[in-house]
């Protein structure tokens, strides 16, 4: 297996949960599917510390820098909003318009 001396472990965009197993899979160069049956098997076996090595992985390892996360994308696109819809919160705006208070009626 050739080593690549620039190769950094990330989580991959070929995801099941968070692309912990698909970035390791790519940095082995192996396949994705087969690591990740190994995983459950090896999770299964060891009575569910896959789990809880899944969960410290996922904290760990970096996202790629074009995979930004959720939240991230929904920053993002709340940016994206033009100033008008921002402040228009579903409702109509009308402009122009001249009020005049009617005249009080006295009985």
């Amino acid at each position: 297996m050739k080593t690549k001396t620039n190769r950094k472990l990330t989580k991959s965009n070929n995801r099941v949960i968070a692309g912990v197993l698909g970035g390791i899979a790519e940095y082995l160069q192996w396949n994705a599917t087969i690591l990740r049956v190994l995983f459950v098997l090896l999770t299964i076996a060891s009575h569910g510390f896959g789990i809880l090595l899944y969960l410290v992985l996922m904290t760990i390892i970096p996202s790629k820098p074009e995979n930004i996360g959720f939240f991230e994308q929904m920053r993002q696109a709340g940016q994206r909003e033009t100033p008008k819809a921002q402040h228009s919160d579903g409702r109509k705006e009308i402009h122009n318009v001249h009020e005049e208070d009617e005249p009080r009626h006295q009985d």
